[in-house]
């Protein structure tokens, strides 16, 4: 099978989900986390990510042509990939 110049979905989500955790956790995009939070935060790893949205029953909206990826939350959390 030849992978070619089209990458499968999960190769172009799994890189952006601890972004994308980063945003629905709020420790990073307001500014609540910068003043509450002046030390630097590792980011999370894609195992954490993953188990984060499984955990909260979080589906996520992969939108390849507008390079988005949006959490199916009531505040519909994007992140902009690609």
């Amino acid at each position: 099978m030849d992978a070619g110049p089209h990458p499968n979905r999960a190769d172009q989500v799994l890189p952006h989900l601890p972004a994308l955790h980063l945003r629905l956790t709020g420790r990073i995009g307001t500014a609540r986390h910068e003043s509450a939070h002046p030390d630097p935060v590792s980011p999370p790893t894609v195992e954490q990510a993953v188990a984060h949205l499984r955990g909260q029953e979080i589906a996520l909206v992969h939108a390849p042509v507008a390079r988005t990826l949006t959490a199916d939350t009531p505040r519909a959390r994007r992140i902009t990939i690609g």
